[in-house]
């Protein structure tokens, strides 16, 4: 949702991609494939991120370090519930939209029977 919204940029994409699995941690090549970010830009943008505690590491697997979200972080909160709302809003709509679109037709029909008889 934040690519929506803040742009189709790097960090926007890697941010937006930790949110909507933010329990799980990562290797820098999954959060590439996953965000489509190159890895070297990955490589750059996670260092930034995680200087700001809004990603951390957890653990290492093999010669890989692996990263997540930083749901402890007071501003990582306010992001996740800000997604939380955006995704609810946007559903909200939707779900009009499709209601208006698929208006009754047997209201229409109902008219025609009770005006003819």
């Amino acid at each position: 949702m934040f690519k929506d919204i803040f742009g189709n940029n790097p960090q926007t994409k890697i941010l937006d991609f930790l949110a909507d699995y933010p329990r799980f941690d990562y290797s820098i090549t999954e959060i590439a494939e996953k965000a489509k970010v190159s890895r070297p830009t990955v490589y750059k943008i996670i260092k930034t991120l995680v200087e700001k505690k809004l990603v951390i590491k957890t653990r290492e697997q093999g010669t890989s370090c692996l990263y997540q979200l930083n749901t402890e972080n007071v501003l990582v909160q306010v992001i996740l519930k800000f997604d939380f709302e955006i995704a609810s809003k946007i559903s909200e709509i939707e779900r009009k939209k499709q209601v208006k679109h698929f208006q009754p037709i047997l209201t229409k029909a109902k008219t025609k029977a009770t005006g003819s008889s």
